[in-house]
């Protein structure tokens, strides 16, 4: 589509542009809209100003005349022969801010909207934000809000602020057009109007995604479940599988030569098994299909398939969508650690495991193998955990959409198909929704791709549409251990340094202190306290001044005390680590413990009393 061609289609969509005139190559020239910038149309050139064919800022006509030998000029220059169909085009200057709008189709989030700083800025700052097509107002608001550019909305610049509502309506219009890639550069925004100076559209028919959002909460309620390549054998994934189960009775093991392991019967075809409803695989690649064929008279809905040699290597796993869209399946996996859930251990990982408030879903089953096993030192209890492997069915936009808990959901991302579907879950879900995303860089998203089959996308896409959509992004791995939701947090610390870092960390959740609660800490701390938080109860600090300064920050009401330990020489941190261990407080409190040596037997107290603590100030951090 040629620019005259785009800016008789703005118009009729209500979008602002400027005036305009065509002219053939070798026409006398003349405009009455000075100043103005002469431009080539022609569908040879695709990007004009890589070839001198536009001259801005044009005030009269003998300017306009020399523009137009200018021009020509430039572009046989280039070897680009132009003919009789190409055309000039004379459009009125604008004056005002240069912003970018624009639209791309993505292979993983379909159609997008992108907007920033715009002019020969666009590519040189990459200040732009992704802008989902079917976000609502609120949600453009808050990408618009993660460029640099917003600030001409919210505070101004040079004395001038300017109009939101602008802005939010072309985005709104782009959502609704059928181009499926679009440029918008620049857009002179004026205090209250936004005009489309320089335009390019492409028009190709768009091919929406197939898969639909799944509802399967019985993924996280298995009855009835069968161990499909239960093992005697304790080096392989099936022994492992069958340990984890063998004290639940409604657990049922098949193999075909064992009688009795870890002291259940075991069933030596599928044929022989009751009824089930849920069905873990751990098989060789070749004969999953015809076990799941065996599986569906027996009832079952649910389907995990922990075997590798799938997508990962290359091999053909669209058989397993097929049987899972033709027999109404719920398949987790292939290639997956497993699933925790309703108190079963359906997993090869530790089975040290329990009952707590974090749900934790992974596309890596190592990492989630490390974060089982880390868990339980620091008295940590999961909900749910959910491996989903290759995703060849269930993916992890159908798991936030089955989910009906009250706990947020954490989850570690490497590479995602239906992002569309995964914007709609986490639109719908009544928690929260953290997410970890692996694959930043080049290499990263290699490693993805050779571990999981899914490549990882556009990095910056991904981070700008979820945090958009309210998600939020963790800045390690270990922040998906923790189900909390702090917006308040009081530190107290023996040390300014760790206090003021802390503070860089958690800078928009720092609690802010009264003059009454001052005044409270003071009745029991040194004249010398910092007097602001975060508390430095100064470095001579003992276990009573620490316990002081908790107890009466208990009563404030942050929504949780960071409290800080260093090993200054006359600090016992074992009798501070005993605070925690034999005392009860309103406020959840999370110890601190920084050092080696010194805070060793600290730490070991606090690992088999089983209170949860942080070695690092990161840990503290990384899931706020």
């Amino acid at each position: 589509m040629l620019e005259s061609e785009i800016y008789d289609w703005l118009k009729k969509e209500g979008i602002n542009t400027p005036a305009y005139k065509l002219f053939n190559l070798s026409a006398e020239l003349d405009v009455d809209f000075y100043p103005v910038a002469l431009k080539i149309e022609s569908p040879k050139v695709v990007h004009k100003s890589d070839v001198g064919g536009v001259v801005i800022d044009i005030k009269n006509r003998e300017e306009l005349l020399a523009a137009q030998k200018t021009i020509l000029s430039n572009i046989k220059a280039h070897g680009i022969a132009l003919d009789d169909n190409d055309r000039l085009i004379a459009t009125q200057m604008c004056k005002g801010i240069e912003l970018f709008f624009g639209v791309v189709t993505d292979p993983v989030f379909e159609k997008v909207i992108v907007f920033g700083t715009g002019g020969i800025f666009v590519e040189l700052f990459k200040d732009v934000c992704f802008i989902d097509s079917e976000a609502d107002e609120e949600e453009i608001k808050r990408a618009i809000l993660q460029t640099k550019i917003s600030t001409l909305f919210t505070t101004g610049f040079r004395g001038t602020k300017y109009e939101l509502t602008p802005a939010i309506d072309l985005i709104k219009k782009l959502q609704k057009t059928e181009a499926s890639e679009l440029d918008f550069n620049p857009v002179i925004l004026t205090p209250n109007s936004l005009t489309v100076v320089d335009a390019r559209a492409k028009f190709d028919k768009l091919q929406p995604q197939t898969k639909k959002l799944k509802s399967a909460p019985q993924i996280f309620n298995p009855q009835k479940v069968a161990i499909i390549g239960a093992s005697e054998h304790p080096e392989k994934v099936g022994s492992a599988l069958a340990e984890n189960v063998a004290a639940h009775p409604n657990v049922y093991l098949v193999n075909p030569k064992l009688k009795t392991l870890f002291g259940k019967q075991v069933y030596n075809t599928i044929g022989a098994l009751p009824d089930i409803d849920t069905a873990v695989i751990a098989i060789p690649a070749q004969n999953v299909k015809q076990t799941i064929l065996e599986l569906i008279p027996k009832g079952v809905k649910n389907i995990i398939i922990i075997t590798a040699g799938f997508k990962e290597v290359g091999e053909d796993e669209v058989f397993l969508t097929q049987l899972a869209a033709e027999h109404d399946l719920n398949i987790v996996g292939p290639n997956c650690l497993g699933v925790y859930t309703n108190d079963l251990n359906l997993t090869f990982a530790t089975p040290d495991v329990h009952r707590g408030p974090v749900n934790l879903i992974s596309q890596s089953g190592a990492i989630l193998a490390e974060l089982m096993d880390k868990a339980p030192v620091e008295n940590i209890g999961f909900e749910n955990i959910v491996s989903v492997g290759n995703m060849a069915d269930i993916d992890f936009a159908d798991l936030i959409h089955s989910y009906t808990g009250s706990n947020p959901l954490n989850l570690y991302v490497e590479g995602i198909q239906h992002g569309k579907n995964l914007l709609r879950a986490i639109r719908k879900s009544k928690v929260p929704v953290n997410i970890f995303k692996a694959g930043k860089s080049k290499a990263a998203q290699k490693a993805a791709f050779s571990h999981t089959g899914n490549l990882s996308g556009n990095y910056e896409m991904f981070v700008g549409l979820l945090k958009s959509v309210g998600v939020k992004m963790l800045s390690d791995t270990n922040g998906l251990l923790y189900p909390h939701q702090f917006k308040k947090i009081l530190v107290i610390t023996n040390a300014g340094g760790e206090g003021t870092v802390m503070s860089d960390l958690i800078s928009d959740k720092m609690f802010e202190l009264s003059a009454a609660q001052l005044n409270e800490l003071s009745q029991v701390l040194p004249y010398n306290w910092s007097k602001n938080n975060p508390v430095d109860i100064i470095g001579d600090s003992d276990h009573t001044r620490y316990l002081d300064a908790i107890k009466v920050a208990d009563n404030f009401g942050a929504d949780a005390l960071y409290v800080i330990v260093t090993p200054q020489h006359m600090t016992d941190t074992s009798k501070i680590a005993d605070i925690f261990t034999g005392n009860t407080f309103k406020t959840p409190i999370f110890p601190i413990f920084l050092g080696g040596e010194l805070v060793e037997n600290a730490k070991r107290l606090l690992r088999e009393k089983k209170i949860q603590f942080f070695e690092e100030l990161s840990e503290g951090a990384s899931f706020l």
